[in-house]
């Protein structure tokens, strides 16, 4: 059973609030008496920076940045006030000169208050103030990549939009920073990236530099890394078969043995080898060697510094060459009324094969026959192209080399 004690115990206690909260509600609304109040951690504003700037001078601390009000009012009118809808200005404009300077925050109530606040120590208002000079520096931007790239894939040189930054601040500060570091990265990257980063500044040491009151004219740049498929590939060159040697006769070595290429779009599809020329068997004497300019395809580059040139080298090794004095020289078609008389009675003829047959031959076994059906009627030297041949037929196993001969003769009447 409830306990018509307790009862009234508790309609007691609850009829002493309700009257108390009335009569405290009639003291405000109807006698509305004076009172004072605290109004804590206002934030203070400072103005007026533009025109400290325009004499080179900045504000570098204060010694607060929130004040504390004691305010004096009517009851009613101070339990609207608050940190949200009081503002603290404190104007710099004034200021002409580097050093600490004391100034008074001037206070904006809200439009309802009007003059029913006053303030009761105005020494809560002041603030203490650094001034120092202002001085302006340009730095460089650097861009870093800090990613992984994909397989056959190279991340080339960083660059950034905008290339340098310029900053305001004290001049001690702004000695302590070199340059501006802005990092892009990922995983496996495959394609070009193009991101907006954030910027650090870098002290000479490569360390992050104190920014204190430093100011940029940005604080994120635009990183561009180019991305490309890179490959290898192998440099060839065309052997053409001729004077006694076949494709499997020579042994060929090329230095470098390989290019790296690049695709300058990164679409074009890349070859499969870059072919340095061509080089003819039937006029190469013996083990030589060529230097061949690297030609790359439309739209391919070499990656990153690499040689311009490509050393061919051939050898014969189980070939060997031979030089032949040969004498039965036949001039043909001589022009009617003249008589032709050779310079030389020999022609050398280059012959190549294999060691054992290439000893064993005898110059007589070669013949030259040269055509004079186009020669001059006059009796200066004139020279003939000679054709070299076997008589009997081509030994085998031995070649003659070159069709480059050619003898010289006097036409006399």
């Amino acid at each position: 059973m409830t306990n018509p004690k307790n009862n009234r115990k508790i309609f007691n206690i609850v009829l002493a609030i309700v009257l108390a909260v009335g009569v405290w509600m009639y003291v405000i609304n109807v006698e509305n008496p004076s009172g004072t109040g605290t109004v804590r951690e206002i934030p203070v504003t400072v103005v007026g920076e533009d025109s400290l700037a325009e004499r080179g001078l900045m504000v570098t601390e204060q010694n607060r940045d929130h004040v504390s009000l004691k305010l004096s009012g009517r009851k009613k009118t101070l339990m609207k006030l608050n940190r949200k809808n009081i503002t603290l200005k404190l104007d710099v404009s004034s200021v002409t000169s580097e050093g600490e300077h004391t100034l008074s925050c001037k206070v904006d109530f809200p439009d309802t208050v009007g003059d029913n606040v006053s303030i009761s120590d105005w020494e809560d208002l002041h603030v203490t103030v650094t001034v120092e000079k202002q001085a302006t520096k340009e730095i460089p931007v650097r861009g870093e990549f800090i990613g992984t790239e994909a397989d056959n894939c190279l991340a080339g040189a960083v660059t950034t939009d905008p290339e340098t930054l310029v900053l305001k601040g004290p001049a001690k500060e702004l000695e302590g920073i070199s340059y501006a570091l802005a990092t892009v990265g990922g995983k496996e990257v495959r394609d070009t990236i193009v991101e907006q980063s954030s910027v650090v500044f870098m002290g000479p040491d490569g360390t992050p530099a104190s920014r204190k009151n430093v100011t940029a004219s940005a604080e994120s740049v635009e990183v561009t890394v180019p991305v490309r498929q890179v490959v290898s590939l192998p440099l060839t060159v065309e052997i053409i078969e001729g004077g006694g040697a076949a494709r499997e006769d020579v042994e060929v070595t090329i230095s470098p043995e390989t290019i790296t290429v690049v695709a300058q779009e990164g679409e074009e599809a890349l070859p499969s080898a870059i072919s340095l020329g061509t080089i003819e068997l039937e006029d190469v004497l013996g083990d030589t060697s060529y230097s061949f300019p690297i030609k790359l395809p439309t739209g391919v580059t070499a990656w990153g510094e690499q040689s311009r040139y490509a050393r061919v080298s051939l050898t014969f090794p189980q070939l060997v060459t031979r030089q032949l004095a040969v004498e039965q020289i036949a001039l043909q078609n001589i022009p009617q009324g003249y008589d032709a008389t050779l310079v030389s009675k020999q022609l050398y003829v280059w012959v190549r094969g294999r060691q054992d047959l290439v000893e064993a031959l005898d110059p007589k076994q070669l013949q030259v026959e040269v055509d004079l059906s186009e020669a001059g009627k006059g009796d200066e030297l004139q020279r003939f192209p000679a054709k070299v041949t076997w008589k009997g037929g081509e030994p085998e196993g031995v070649k003659i080399m070159g069709t480059h001969y050619s003898v010289a003769l006097r036409l006399k009447q």
